[in-house]
């Protein structure tokens, strides 16, 4: 029997790409899953194919995760809603580029974590959060969507000794560059014909599975085209009082 067979699960951002492939993954591991989305056109469709729950779910609205978080008793959750963002010359960056940014992808994980750690404390729950390689190494091609990697990484590896203190374990999970519609239409075969290495979204969601059975809080899985699966170290800071 799977570890997630019979478990409550959701997955955000999971109309498509990854969420979608995780959802997929999990259902066919015996869970019951809610997927969540803002495309509703994707999302309903793919919950009905696979026999999964759906619900509309902007993972920026903290009113919103209250609500979710308390429909079910969840055992296992998977926060990877995500935007991108790149741009040309910073002095054009609008505004509502950045907060759009920041607000789903550190935002967002914020508001589950915490609303999520509602239902899973002192009864038990895992967390991962997809992050990004670019959360570990500069991105120069998109600074501010590499920023809010970054974030993600620092909350992971900051909040998650609490959590676990009260039975819930925060991990995450850093693909590199994924074949999924966030490089729009035959985006993933244009980054192959530019030399590029893409992974396939089942890769990252078997990550997931992954990261969601690991008993040590707070540890940073990677997954790139053609290296295994690792467990990223990432090494102390000589001096730090914290």
């Amino acid at each position: 029997m799977s570890a997630f067979t019979g478990k409550q699960v959701l997955v955000t951002g999971a109309a498509s790409g990854i969420g979608e492939a995780t959802a997929r993954l999990l259902r066919n591991e015996g869970a019951h899953v809610l997927i969540t989305d803002i495309n509703d056109e994707l999302g309903a469709p793919v919950a009905a194919e696979i026999g999964a729950d759906y619900q509309h779910l902007d993972v920026r609205d903290s009113a919103a995760w209250v609500a979710i978080a308390a429909s079910r008793p969840w055992d296992f959750a998977v926060l990877n809603a995500g935007a991108g963002a790149r741009f040309e010359d910073l002095r054009e960056v609008p505004d509502e580029l950045f907060e759009t940014v920041m607000d789903t992808n550190i935002g967002g994980v914020f508001y589950g974590t915490r609303e999520l750690f509602r239902s899973m404390a002192d009864r038990g729950g895992a967390i991962s959060v997809t992050s990004s390689i670019a959360g570990l190494a500069a991105h120069v091609q998109s600074p501010i969507y590499g920023a809010s990697k970054w974030a993600t990484i620092g909350w992971i590896r900051s909040i998650a000794p609490s959590l676990f203190e009260k039975g819930v374990i925060l991990n995450g999970v850093c693909p590199g560059l994924v074949d999924t519609p966030i490089l729009g239409p035959g985006g993933g075969e244009r980054m192959r014909q530019m030399g590029f290495k893409v992974i396939d979204a089942i890769e990252v969601a078997q990550a997931h599975l992954a990261s969601l059975q690991h008993q040590e809080p707070g540890t940073i899985f990677t997954v790139q085209a053609e290296i295994p699966v690792g467990i990223q170290a990432l090494q102390p800071v000589t001096g730090y009082q914290g």
